[in-house]
């Protein structure tokens, strides 16, 4: 079907509608080319075929996003990609339910329509948040302006209520309502108002408005191909779910890396598990064992550790040319398993070019904690045994006793996937909880603004500028030719 063909008012005004929702999925607005649909002075022709390029735009930015995922460029859609559209509008234009296939080009994730209804109540509010003044970190029985301050603002976020005075004292009251917020945060939960609780309370509703962009399209990004069964790991929440078919069957607490080995964000298809696996160390954090070991070798052999050389021939601790430290250092280093052995008992494998995956761990007295950046920058979970029965769930052979005995022994056991399972690992600051509540989370990596920067630069550049007027004239223009 060619553009402009087909279309009654009726689906012009559904195009037309979708439009002015734009700016609620945090794209650039489009009002200017909804009011052109509407405009009864411009012929119904002209309006058609402004309406099928309306349905491309907006859908491609909701089905494929705005900016492109690794490079942060603005996106152009690839053939397969615009074919793929076309047939969409097609399909639409029969059926008469232009609005409605628009809608269903946006991310079906659960908490993709709790961040638009936050984005249409910022829009509608435009609060005006209290600041807080810079200062020394606030504690139990602090007084004065800035005690007013953090008081107005828990407030403000219906943490605190109205009912107190200019100096009152910091009380347990307010310490409590300070621990809630670094909870909703992920914040060390300390009560006191320090540096990273200040600069989080200090972010401006519009700073708001724009990391809330950033998050409907890394929802945008994810939605493509999530799979019919799939793990998805918020690294900013310390968080790991397990999906099957579009529900939440489980879900996990993660550590996850250090800022110094921080967690890359990438999707990869998960292809075996590993019970009782040998642990492979990584060259840095190699470096640091053979440190201790240099002290006092015979830790190596109390450990069960395994030392090869360049040649991968498995030498003793004493033969190590300790001379060579610091430079091309030519060892590998490997731990059996064990209780010792920080694998622990179950590793989830999804090959990468980063050498990063899911494993267990030793230090399991670290899930208590509500900032959870210990790792070397793979992802530790809690209740490992649970997740490799979800993950091995239908598998013949392979119940929960049955893992259970393994992992149980000292064995390594590699189990292949009967069908493969994707995992992606995401970096997204703002959450909607299955109660509709909205946490803006710490940003641990530092990355967001960054990639805020970028998505602003190309949502500048998209916002309509007189993009509808302009294909308006080019169609009269060509259609008088």
């Amino acid at each position: 079907m060619t553009a402009g063909t087909g279309w009654s008012e009726a689906m012009i005004g559904q195009v037309a509608a979708a439009l002015f929702d734009s700016p609620s999925h945090g794209l650039p607005s489009l009002d200017r080319s909804a009011q052109d649909l509407l405009d009864p002075t411009i012929p119904h022709e002209t309006r058609a075929v402004l309406a099928s390029q309306a349905f491309m735009r907006f859908g491609g930015w909701l089905r494929y996003g705005l900016i492109d995922s690794e490079t942060h460029d603005p996106r152009l859609l690839d053939p397969a990609e615009a074919a793929a559209l076309h047939r969409t509008l097609d399909r639409a234009l029969v059926e008469g339910r232009l609005g409605e296939a628009l809608d269903a080009l946006a991310p079906d994730l659960r908490d993709y329509q709790i961040l638009r209804a936050e984005m249409l109540r910022l829009m509608a509010l435009q609060p005006i948040w209290p600041q807080i003044e810079d200062g020394p970190t606030l504690v139990a029985a602090d007084r004065g302006p800035r005690v007013d301050q953090l008081r107005a603002r828990l407030a403000a976020v219906g943490l605190y209520r109205e009912d107190w005075s200019a100096g009152d004292p910091f009380d347990l009251r307010l310490e409590t309502a300070v621990r809630r917020y670094q909870g909703r945060a992920n914040l060390s939960p300390s009560g006191q108002l320090d540096r990273p609780t200040l600069q989080q309370l200090n972010v401006t509703p519009q700073a708001r408005m724009a990391q809330l962009r950033v998050n409907l399209e890394q929802r945008r990004w994810q939605s493509r191909t999530p799979g019919r069964r799939n793990i998805r790991v918020n690294l900013a929440d310390f968080s790991l779910e397990a999906w099957e078919d579009g529900r939440l069957a489980r879900q996990f607490e993660v550590m996850v890396g250090r800022q110094v080995s921080s967690t890359p964000e990438f999707s990869e298809d998960m292809q075996y598990i590993v019970l009782n696996p040998w642990w492979g160390i990584p060259g840095g954090l190699a470096q640091t064992r053979f440190q201790s070991f240099r002290r006092n070798p015979g830790l190596a052999a109390q450990l069960g550790f395994r030392i090869y050389d360049a040649n991968g021939s498995q030498i003793s601790v004493y033969d190590i040319d300790w001379s060579r430290w610091g430079r091309n250092w030519p060892y590998r280093m490997s731990q059996p398993p064990g209780s010792t052995n920080p694998m622990g008992e179950v590793k989830f494998i999804f090959p990468n070019s980063y050498n990063v995956y899911i494993h267990d761990t030793t230090e399991r007295d670290r899930f208590s904690e509500t900032r959870r950046d210990f790792s070397a920058a793979c992802i530790r979970v809690r209740d490992p045994l649970l997740l490799a029965q979800w993950v091995l769930s239908g598998q013949a052979d392979w119940d929960g006793d049955r893992i259970e005995q393994v992992a149980a022994g000292s064995t390594p056991t590699v189990v292949w996937l009967d069908e493969r399972m994707p995992v992606h690992i995401n970096y997204w600051t703002v959450v909607g909880d299955a109660d509709g509540e909205v946490r803006y989370l710490n940003d641990l990596y530092h990355r967001d603004d960054g990639l805020i920067d970028r998505y602003q630069q190309a949502y500048a550049a998209a916002a309509e500028t007189g993009w509808s007027r302009i294909s308006r004239r080019a169609t009269v223009s060509s259609a008088g030719n």
